[in-house]
This record gives structure tokens, C-alpha cells and sequence, in this order.
């Protein structure tokens, strides 16, 4: 099966990506279809989950593609491919990259995750504790949290330990920033900012190479603006 080629056109198939994610959901809406009225509010709710959880694989589809398209990715490379996946590391992680897209807590992470497997694909990259971090920060990041992200980035000086106290006309609201701040730390996408004499600056941190390689990514894809404004 040429899966690359047809990950590849899939921005020329939209609507065939539709009907093939539509019906890979269909059983369950026939099974809540035929529910009494009394589970109404529970087919609510599921209607609003199998609908997100639609939207982020059709959106990763298309941000696969898009990265394999970018690399200009040949049909020929296929034989290079089988050979990376053989390699069980290399298999699993593929596979938890995108089974956390689809599952992710943000549509914009899932577009991330999906661009960064077409990468990792295309180079066949050697697997290090970076990639894994990125993985499992963007699985646990939200689409608030991430627009939070690319707005310190888009203006603060990383060349030295940030904090958010300098950017007072740029950066509102003090506590929202310092909450974003002390989850990236806690999933070691930025670090801990040094305690000085006077203690730890409130909503401080320093800048990683995982951090800006997510940030890369963002203006790579071009939804920096997007989340500029989110």
C-alpha cells in the first residue's frame, strides 16, 4: 500500500478524507442514534467528543501530509522507510506520536505532532529524549497554554532567564503566564529559572532547545498567527 504518495495528495482530497473518517465513526453514531430519549444528553456529549475527536484526525492527515510534502518525500524512499520502521523504537514512537495527536488536548498540538511525524518520517531521525519530550509536551498541552507559549516567545529576549515582569505592555496578566510557565517546567520543555538573593522571580523560566524547536515548528507550519490571536 503507497500510503506515502497517498498521505502526499491528501491536500487534493479533502472531501475523500472526510467521508473515510466519517465512516470509520459511523457504527457509533448508529448505536446512539437508536438510544431512548432519556440518554438525549449523554448523545450530546457524544456527539461533541467523536466530532473533536474526527477534527483532529482529519487535521492530522492534512499536517502529515503537508510535512511530507514540504520535504518533498519520494515514492522511492518507501524501501528506506520499511527499513526505519523495522527498528521497534522507531515504530512505537511513530506510533504514540500519533495516536497522542488524535488524542491530544489541543487541535494545535495535534496539527504540531502530525507535522512533526511527516519530519521524523522524512529523515528517518535517530530517536533521542528530545523528540520524546516533545511528544509528550504537546500531548499534554492545551490550545490556551500553547497561544500563551508563542506569545512570550514572539517577544521576550531568550538569550537570558525570562521573566514576564519585564514585558508588562506586551504580556497581560501575570498569574495565566505563571500557571503556562510551571506546567512547560514541569514537562522539562523550559527550565526553572535561578534563585537569586531575593528568591525565584514569579513567572520566570529559561529557554530551552526543546522549547524553541516547538517554537520552530509553529512558524514553520505557519500557525503562529493563528494562535497569536486563539
Amino acid at each position: 500500500m503507497d500510503i506515502i504518495k497517498y498521505t502526499k495528495e491528501v491536500l487534493n482530497h479533502i472531501e475523500e478524507i472526510d467521508d473515510i473518517v466519517d465512516s470509520y465513526f459511523e457504527p457509533i453514531k448508529d448505536l446512539t442514534d437508536t438510544a431512548e430519549d432519556i440518554f438525549t444528553p449523554l448523545k450530546i456529549v457524544h456527539s461533541l467528543y467523536t466530532f473533536n475527536r474526527k477534527r483532529k484526525f482529519k487535521s492530522f492527515l492534512k499536517y502529515y501530509a503537508l510535512s511530507l510534502k514540504n520535504r518533498d518525500f519520494q515514492k522511492n524512499d518507501n524501501d528506506q522507510l520499511f527499513k526505519y520502521l523495522k527498528n521497534e523504537k522507531n515504530y512505537n514512537f511513530i506510533y504514540d506520536t500519533i495516536d497522542s495527536a488524535i488524542n491530544s488536548k489541543s487541535i494545535y498540538g495535534s496539527r504540531i505532532l502530525a507535522y512533526f511525524a511527516g519530519i521524523i518520517l522524512s529523515e528517518k531521525r535517530d530517536l533521542t529524549f528530545r523528540e520524546i519530550i516533545i511528544l509528550e509536551s504537546l500531548r499534554e498541552l492545551n490550545d490556551f497554554e500553547l497561544s500563551l507559549f508563542v506569545k512570550v516567545y514572539s517577544v521576550v529576549d531568550l538569550s537570558k532567564t525570562v521573566s514576564i515582569q519585564d514585558y508588562p505592555n506586551q504580556l497581560h496578566n501575570e498569574l495565566m503566564y505563571e500557571m503556562m510557565i510551571t506546567k512547560m517546567v514541569n514537562l522539562r520543555v523550559f527550565k526553572s529559572a535561578p534563585i537569586l538573593g531575593s528568591g525565584r522571580p514569579k513567572a520566570s523560566f529559561d529557554s530551552t532547545e526543546i522549547a524553541e524547536d516547538i517554537y520552530f515548528l509553529i512558524e514553520e507550519m505557519d500557525i503562529k498567527n493563528a494562535l497569536l490571536k486563539y
